[in-house]
């Protein structure tokens, strides 16, 4: 179940891509994968969250965004992500010139690289979701 989701999610970021992406500067392409990345490894990083949460009764992680709430779903997070990043996308593709789309992508990678950082300094590490996150148990 956990490879499909991560899938469904990679394969969302990339089948949003259509050809237009090859009208892109090299530098606003990687900008964009980066970004995309840092959003796979935020829903990685939930993952282990929302694994906490289900085998530990004292857990001690909640999440802070309020859009999804304390207690998310896997489901509830993947589907979220794949929506707002096909937006994002066409908003970048289909309403930005050159100059405006590298500044929103900066934007959107320093503003994404924010949560990565804080939940590993929390101790939300990224993990490989074949295994349980470390060793959290019911």
């Amino acid at each position: 179940m956990k490879w499909l989701i991560t899938f469904l999610l990679f394969l969302s970021a990339s089948g949003s891509c259509y050809a237009s992406i090859d009208d892109w500067s090299t530098k606003d392409q990687r900008l964009y994968i980066s970004f995309v990345t840092l959003q796979a490894i935020d829903v990685l990083q939930t993952f282990a969250l929302i694994e906490c949460q289900e085998r530990n009764p004292y857990c001690p992680y909640r999440e802070t965004n309020f859009i999804v709430g304390s207690y998310p779903k896997k489901g509830e997070i993947v589907l979220i992500k794949i929506a707002s990043n096909f937006l994002i996308y066409k908003m970048l593709d289909k309403r930005m010139n050159e100059r405006e789309r590298r500044f929103t992508l900066g934007a959107l990678n320093a503003v994404s690289i924010y949560p990565v950082i804080r939940n590993e300094s929390i101790g939300l590490g990224f993990y490989i979701p074949i295994l349980p996150y470390k060793s959290f148990r019911k």
